[in-house]
């Protein structure tokens, strides 16, 4: 997988996992211009484990995105998401674009590079990451 310094990726994954099995599941976008915004924004994912990326990558995100990830897994499990890299244009507030996750108990929001390196737990067995950017100045995520 390409890495830089200027995109987000995270990693999911179930715990406690009885077998492990090894999913990879990549969001992939078509070309900006052939559509308005990329496809795959809203998808539910579902695997033991995966890896997903914001919005074209490994190009820029696009201006005016509101995508939605949902990971599920089966009753009795919880997931770990762990952000790999992370840029996203910093502002106070987080008030033009930005991630925000919500574990099940809480909702946090973030932007610039304040994710990066740092793993979550869901409080049951869902969780929903959604990302926003505004009309101007793109990342890689």
């Amino acid at each position: 997988m390409f890495r830089s310094d200027r995109m987000w990726s995270c990693h999911w994954k179930w715990k406690p996992s009885p077998l492990l099995f090894l999913f990879a599941l990549y969001i992939m976008c078509v070309p900006h211009s052939a559509v308005w915004g990329c496809a795959n924004c809203r998808v539910v994912l579902s695997n033991p484990s995966g890896t997903f990326t914001s919005p074209c990558y490994p190009n820029d995100y696009p201006n005016s995105q509101a995508c939605m990830w949902t990971l599920r897994a089966p009753t009795g499990y919880i997931i770990q998401i762990t952000f790999n890299d992370f840029d996203i244009e910093e502002a106070p507030n987080c008030i033009y674009d930005s991630l925000s996750l919500d574990n099940g108990e809480s909702q946090t929001k973030f932007c610039g590079a304040t994710a990066k390196g740092l793993s979550f737990n869901s409080s049951a067995n869902e969780m929903h990451v959604s990302f926003s950017s505004d009309f101007s100045i793109q990342k890689k995520g």
